[in-house]
């Protein structure tokens, strides 16, 4: 069974925050009893707007409202509409996502209107052709640009491509039912239990028009929230809500004090 302070790692802390965390001389670590929050996160985390989030302080996104930092609307972002009137998240315009054409600030571009970068006309300084301009960066004219254009300005953005591990030896670029280094006898059983695995899958999705079941669930009396604390039921169906933690917190704090009464 969990104890009560283990438990209580995947909410969200009501002690101050630590000082010394953000510059990295605090020397407690996990044992810490103040708050550890990162200083690098700049988005309103979605899933904490829904009360939903189960990392609390370790969760890499924002845990405060703050409309400057809300993600980027789906709906906006992909439909440039969105009829929600009251939608707290950001409606970016499209035209602001476009970069300037590298190639079109350095004197030509050969795509021409059909670029998909976007191409600005500007006055260049005949102070800065001519080899020095006294207003520097502040100047109301354009400095061209002489360099060539990096690599990643030039080619599409790709999808990030994910790196396979193998598990048998650790490194990347192969599965490991395909791994080298693993013995003759142990791959030809991984291959067969594979094959055999999809077979099954396959027989089943062909007969139930559906995916195999899952596993046996555990039973709702061993099944603790994580919002409230108590057992009996998951947390999408917790009854108190998103502000559960808080009454979590609260009877955490009011057991204490009845044990230090009665002692």
């Amino acid at each position: 069974m969990e104890s009560e302070s283990d438990f209580g790692r995947n909410f969200e802390s009501t002690a101050a925050v630590c000082q010394f965390y953000p510059r990295g001389t605090c020397v407690k670590g996990a044992s810490c009893p103040f708050r550890h929050v990162r200083g690098d996160r700049t988005i309103v985390c979605k899933h904490w707007l829904r009360g939903l989030c189960k990392k609390g302080d370790q969760c890499e996104f924002l845990h405060e409202y703050d409309m400057t930092k809300m993600p980027e609307c789906y709906f906006y972002s992909r439909f440039n509409a969105c009829h929600n009137k009251e939608c707290p998240f950001l409606h970016i315009d499209p035209e602001t996502k476009v970069r300037d054409c590298p190639w079109y600030d350095r004197g030509f571009c050969r795509h021409g209107p059909l670029c998909r970068h976007r191409h600005v006309r500007r006055v260049l300084c005949m102070a800065y052709l001519a080899g020095f301009c006294p207003e520097g960066p502040n100047c109301k004219f354009m400095h061209p640009r002489f360099e060539l254009p990096a690599v990643q300005d030039m080619q599409p953005k790709e999808g990030k491509k994910v790196m396979i591990t193998c598990h048998f030896c650790g490194e990347g670029g192969h599965k490991a039912i395909y791994c080298n280094k693993m013995p003759p006898d142990v791959r030809e059983a991984q291959v067969r239990q594979e094959i055999e695995g999809n077979s099954h899958a396959t027989h089943h999705m062909n007969m139930h028009n559906g995916p195999p079941p899952r596993g046996p669930q555990k039973p709702l009396e061993e099944v603790t929230c994580y919002k409230c604390g108590t057992k009996g039921h998951y947390a999408n169906k917790c009854p108190k809500g998103h502000l559960a933690f808080l009454s979590h917190a609260g009877g955490s704090g009011s057991a204490t004090q009845n044990q230090n009464y009665r002692r």
